[in-house]
């Protein structure tokens, strides 16, 4: 199946993780593609991740495309879609998180049409999970999961700093 995790709210890629760790603690192979987010860029998620069996993260150096979406972030991204439908078709995985896929699709970093073929070949046991924001009206029809995270208040706006174990 496949779940979609988008809005402009908080908690899409944390609960992508949750999922993960709710898959991999019942044995499940999992592997999480992290788009947009540099190598150097080190989270919680990503921390706890490390310490779970059956759980791969596949992250790509790269500058902050927040502060510079340069060739660098192009060529990473190009690179973790190659290995992520590699991954895809493989059936070596029981669910594949590719985080940020959406803001990849709706800036054009990725070409829609052949990510919208990709999921069309997806093998029937694989469960693959999409976060970001933007744009989901031509993925949605092959969702079965869809969470709209909205953002109705936020710290930030208070201007708050990004906190950690908290924010990242």
């Amino acid at each position: 199946m496949i779940h979609i995790y988008t809005g402009n709210g908080k908690g899409k890629t944390t609960s992508a993780f949750g999922l993960a760790m709710r898959a991999s603690g019942q044995g499940q192979k999992v592997v999480i593609f992290q788009f947009l987010k540099p190598k150097s860029l080190v989270t919680g998620e990503e921390i706890s991740a490390k310490k779970i069996k059956n759980l791969k993260i596949v992250k790509y150096e790269q500058s902050h495309p927040m502060f510079n979406a340069g060739a660098d972030v192009k060529k990473s991204i190009k690179k973790a879609m190659a290995e992520a439908k590699k991954a895809i078709l493989s059936k070596r995985y029981n669910m594949i998180i590719l985080d940020e896929i959406i803001n990849v699709l709706d800036q054009g970093f990725a070409g829609k049409k052949d990510f919208l073929e990709l999921i069309k070949k997806v093998p029937k046991d694989v469960e693959l999970v999409f976060t970001g924001r933007g744009d989901i009206s031509d993925i949605e029809q092959f969702a079965d999961y869809v969470t709209i995270m909205i953002d109705k208040k936020h710290p930030l706006r208070q201007r708050v700093n990004a906190r950690r174990g908290i924010e990242y």
